[in-house]
């Protein structure tokens, strides 16, 4: 017995000793924070009081996981840091808990003081109906009742009717304000509980400072528990107008510290967790079997996805307008690397993962072509699209876009700056008022030789029944040889005829239609191979 109290006091000395050796610690206040496409730069300012001579410094409220080689310390007043650790506080998390344990206190106080109040509610009702009919029969019992009992009875009813009024109306004023109560204990807890983490990192330093004094210290690390991506908004009201966008980034964030009113810059760069260049080796070639399949049909399905890619519409060209920042708080830089934009407008970010959605920018896109495009030998409509030229002078980060036409929403597309074309395309719906048939109206096939001849002529009448004028864009396409022993001739009698890509066998057609026009285009073409070739036409 005597030496477990021994072995006792030796701890609580031991105790005693390490928490009297332990710096107080001082909490960081974020400053500002650069959101990253993923991760995130933390900058948090501290004030500390130092002694003459070597100090020990505990910093807390850092984000508990982060990148421990990107930590950096700045120290002002000729205060040389001489030694630093990071490590996490788990203290944190249990405070949490404790709070949330608090609150899960009072909603249960609050539950059961409700069902109380409930409870009362019925007692009270149950008397004002037992009150009323028991003077109900007083008054009734016998036809003899005197002026002086009904006026007992009634002055006793009023008396206790009142009372109960009053009771049950103070019972069901409690009962509300506990409902609203409860609905906000509910709230705190969802909220509270929706932190995925919670304990803390800390920062402990030991510094030499050549005099008393009190320096405002900076921290800064990496961490990769936060991101953010752009989304756009495009409003088109009529064809005459340039298109309105929208740019919003969707910040996120769960490093378990709340960003409240801090100065918040979006880079589009993505730091790497490993910087290296890749080194290109030697291409081997060897020899591989592959099984065989029909040329014609692949080079078939190439040509169906050119159809829907290649274009070449006549453009309507407006001057470019200047860009406008939302507000004026964004402002946009392009840096080596990426682009940043930084916002002067404080914002509050909660570190529970919820996402926040900011605008950051506002546009008016006024370099803009419309024009009706249709591949009837794929699909016999007409689709209205927009074109939006010299997109990559934009400098916007790629991502999805809601696309809204005269207030109506036509679906999502993907904006992306390295996109092959100096413009971007976006469709905005089929138009059924203009009317396209595309139909075989010759067909011819012979056999001569040891050769097979066969022969097509595609007959497509377009027709405009709106009340303008159109302008649009029609392609066409016969085959393409893969083979010398196949031979492909054209006949094209339609006019005007735009281009021709012989090595996809695309034809486009530049149409203007009158409201009410008719227009035909008639395009042929003969196929000649071996006779004993199976090809598919």
């Amino acid at each position: 017995m005597k030496t477990k109290s021994i072995f006792l006091s030796i701890m609580c000395t031991a105790l005693l000793c390490t928490i009297s050796s332990t710096a107080a610690p001082y909490t960081a206040k974020i400053d500002h924070v650069t959101v990253f496409i993923n991760g995130a730069e933390i900058q948090q300012r501290v004030s500390l009081p130092l002694q003459a001579g070597d100090n020990t410094v505990v910093i807390e409220n850092i984000a508990p996981h982060i990148n421990e080689q990107s930590l950096q310390i700045a120290l002002g007043g000729g205060v040389i840091v001489q030694n630093y650790a990071f490590s996490t506080d788990y203290l944190s998390a249990d405070k949490r808990k404790m709070n949330t344990a608090v609150l899960e206190d009072s909603l249960r106080l609050a539950q059961d003081a409700l069902a109380d109040a409930e409870r009362r509610i019925s007692t009270l009702t149950q008397m004002q109906t037992l009150l009323q009919a028991g003077v109900n029969s007083s008054l009734t019992a016998n036809s003899g009742v005197t002026t002086a009992v009904i006026d007992k009875n009634l002055q006793y009813y009023q008396t206790n009717a009142l009372t109960l009024a009053k009771q049950l109306d103070d019972t069901k004023a409690e009962k509300t304000a506990l409902d609203k109560r409860i609905k906000a204990l509910q709230q705190q807890i969802r909220e509270t509980g929706g932190l995925k983490v919670g304990k803390s990192g800390i920062v402990t330093l030991q510094v030499n400072s050549p005099k008393k004094q009190t320096i405002n210290a900076g921290v800064t690390y990496f961490t990769y528990t936060a991101h953010w991506y752009p989304t756009y908004d495009l409003n088109i009201t009529d064809l005459h107008s340039p298109i309105g966008l929208v740019m919003k980034a969707h910040v996120t964030q769960t490093t378990g510290l709340d960003w409240k009113q801090v100065n918040l810059t979006l880079s589009t760069g993505s730091p790497a967790r490993s910087n290296v260049a890749p080194e290109l080796g030697t291409w081997w070639l060897q020899q591989q079997v592959t099984r065989t399949r029909t040329l014609y049909a692949a080079k078939n399905m190439v040509m169906a996805s050119a159809a829907m890619v290649t274009e070449d519409a006549e453009e309507a060209v407006y001057d470019e307008a200047p860009v406008a920042s939302i507000q004026g708080y964004v402002a946009q830089s392009e840096q080596a690397l990426s682009i940043e934009y930084a916002i002067s407008l404080p914002y509050t970010i909660d570190g529970n993962g919820k996402e926040q959605i900011i605008a950051l920018q506002e546009r008016q896109l006024q370099n803009v072509t419309y024009n009706y495009y249709a591949a009837p030998a794929l699909d016999e409509q007409a689709y209205l699209v927009a074109y939006i030229n010299g997109w990559q002078d934009q400098q916007l980060p790629d991502g999805r876009a809601n696309l809204t036409y005269a207030g109506t929403y036509f679906g999502e597309t993907m904006l992306a700056a390295n996109n092959d074309e100096a413009r971007v395309r976006l469709t905005l719906g089929d138009d059924k008022s203009i009317k396209i048939k595309r139909e075989k109206t010759a067909h011819s096939s012979k056999t001569s030789g040891s050769n097979t001849q066969v022969s097509y002529t595609y007959t497509t009448t377009v027709r405009n029944d709106k009340r303008e004028a159109i302008t649009l864009t029609l392609k066409d396409r016969y085959p393409v040889s893969t083979a010398k022993e196949i031979q492909v001739s054209v006949s094209d009698k339609s006019t005007p005829r735009t281009t021709e890509n012989k090595q996809t066998g695309i034809m486009s057609y530049a149409l203007t239609l009158a409201p009410g026009e008719t227009r035909t285009i008639e395009l042929s073409y003969t196929v000649k191979y071996p006779k004993d070739w199976k090809i598919n036409l």
